[in-house]
């Protein structure tokens, strides 16, 4: 019955997936036809009708909108004397933060705002709808009156370039946040309870002798860290005999789970390998197979294309991965489930105070730590000192993969867009291209702590600022290989639910049932193994390729 329950439920969210829209990877150049909406624009503030008013709507989620607000203030002052419209000196930014400004749901919808910072956005079926605005003028020309030499396409990765330029030769958003998710893990807590391995295999602090960690390089960041999976499953075992919950995750957000995971594999194959997975174009040189015992047979190297990339489904850093879940959830006393992804961070900042039992790490994408700021400032005054938090370096499946250089996943499909249907163009897209300015660009990383799929450096004002966590972001995109997610082929836009982040990376079929999260498999399944979920994924999508060609 729990097996059938969750094969519904992955049916109905494939339908949403596929109601919410289809991108077909070119700009339609006739009318759309698009449902009424009844919104006004009731939100933007209109207590000043000598200057232009434009409103911005953004998802309100862990980033908040402070950061907004804080650069509208900026901006407006930078241009209260401008005039941006007849009879007008001037200008308002109202923000809105909302729930319902959700991507997921605006592909269909009139936009009745100016300026949006959402996610979930599925680009190709906005720009078919012509919901957006041309941004190629803001986006190509340098930013001078800013002072800098770049323009915001010289600071956007090649591969988000390629994917964002439409079939008509224009720009129509800008990638708004990344994120990647991991454990996030208790450096303060790490250090009073020696959590850190040292180079004869034992326990130390920060102090101590550490080992040289998952990139095998002394002297650098993750020096004490696990370098392998076996090496991890020591230190949980050690979290545990300290008296400490390893990790916490929540019930309403297995999402973050199966993307969590979906980071491990992504480690195994490195930059190259993973590729294969959004250009089908190229050679496979570490497909497998497994039996059922765990023998593992390694394939030929296979030359991949767009007719049979089903085979990247035989990728060995899937099944490393899945060991690696089934490892981790084989032991109920691993974890502890909160409710909610809220209260599963307060948890975590709460652990060791009074009678909470102190908790190492916890799953969650890197916005946590802002989302969590009501949880620190409940502590505040009750002689809490704030701990300092850091991104858990990946370890390696096999001891051979010790010394390759991390990969990591930028994910969000959030962008900045102008509404096609704005009154204020002009005034939207120059709010726009001042927040992608270098100094903007960095008060974002310091306010949010938080980083975005641009190149730009931090200033020294702003370094001040950053959290430890900050800190270990910008060192993990710094010295990490970064995958950017995002493609034209035709196979992955016309077919959105068969290639939805951890679709592609996890849909199976396992005894007649299809399963999209190893984490919800392998703690809802009795009998689990990753050689079955592996196995089953491979001919799942192969049964499905021709028809999605």
């Amino acid at each position: 019955m729990k097996k059938r329950i969750l094969a519904l439920l992955l049916s109905v969210s494939a339908l949403i997936a596929i109601l919410a829209g289809c991108g077909i990877g070119t700009v339609n150049n006739s009318e759309p036809t698009i449902p009424s909406d009844a919104d006004a624009r009731t939100s933007t503030d209109t207590n000043d009708e000598n200057k232009t008013q434009i409103s911005v709507a953004t998802w309100d989620g862990g980033l908040g909108s402070a950061w907004l607000e804080n650069a509208a203030a900026r901006f407006e002052e930078l241009y209260k004397d401008k005039s941006f419209e007849e009879g007008k000196t001037g200008c308002k930014i109202s923000i809105l933060a909302s729930r319902s400004f959700d991507g997921s749901q605006m592909s269909f919808t009139p936009l009745t705002h100016d300026v949006y910072f959402i996610e979930a956005v599925d680009y190709y079926t906005m720009t078919n709808n012509r919901q957006m605005e041309s941004l190629t003028d803001i986006m190509s020309t340098p930013l001078s009156e800013y002072g800098e030499e770049r323009t915001i396409l010289d600071k956007i990765d090649p591969v988000l370039q390629d994917f964002l330029q439409t079939s008509d030769g224009n720009y129509y958003a800008i990638p708004f946040y990344e994120t990647f998710y991991s454990f996030g893990y208790d450096l303060d807590l790490w250090n009073a309870k020696s959590f850190y391995i040292s180079k004869d295999g034992g326990w130390t602090n920060a102090d101590g002798n550490l080992s040289d960690g998952p990139d095998g390089i002394a002297g650098t960041s993750d020096d004490g860290m696990p370098a392998t999976y076996e090496e991890f499953g020591k230190l949980i075992t050690h979290i545990k005999d300290s008296g400490v919950q390893p990790f916490i995750c929540a019930a309403n957000a297995t999402d973050y789970l199966a993307n969590f995971l979906y980071e491990y594999y992504i480690n195994y194959e490195g930059k190259e390998q993973m590729e294969l997975n959004f250009t089908f174009d190229g050679v496979a040189t570490d497909l497998i197979s497994v039996s059922e015992d765990g023998t593992i047979t390694e394939l030929p190297d296979t030359t991949i294309t767009v007719e049979n990339g089903y085979e990247l489904q035989r990728q060995a850093g899937r099944y490393y991965a899945l060991q690696f879940a089934q490892d981790i959830l084989g032991k109920a006393d691993n974890y502890k489930i909160a409710d909610t992804h809220i209260n599963a961070q307060k948890s975590f900042v709460r652990g060791g105070i009074a009678n909470d039992q102190p908790i190492a790490m916890i799953v969650d994408g890197t916005w946590w730590e802002n989302e969590a700021k009501a949880a620190f400032e409940d502590l505040e005054g009750s002689g809490y000192e704030r701990h300092n938090y850091a991104i858990m370096p990946k370890p390696h499946a096999t001891p051979e993969k010790v010394g390759q250089k991390a990969c990591w996943q930028s994910t969000s499909s959030s962008y900045g867009f102008v509404a096609s249907a704005s009154e204020h163009k002009e005034l939207a897209k120059e709010f726009l291209k001042f927040l992608h300015t270098d100094a903007e660009l960095s008060h974002f990383t310091a306010e949010v702590n938080m980083t975005r799929p641009l190149d730009y450096p931090i200033l020294d004002e702003d370094a001040a600022k950053l959290t430890t966590y900050c800190k270990s972001i910008l060192d993990l995109k710094e010295n990490s290989d970064i995958i950017y997610p995002y493609t034209k082929q035709d196979i992955v836009l016309n077919n959105p639910l068969m290639f939805q982040s951890f679709s592609w990376a996890w849909l199976t079929s396992v005894d007649g049932y299809e399963y999209k999260n190893p984490w919800l498999y392998f703690t809802d399944v009795k009998g689990a193994t990753a050689e079955a979920y592996f196995n089953g994924q491979e001919p799942y999508f192969e049964k499905r390729w021709a028809g999605a060609l």
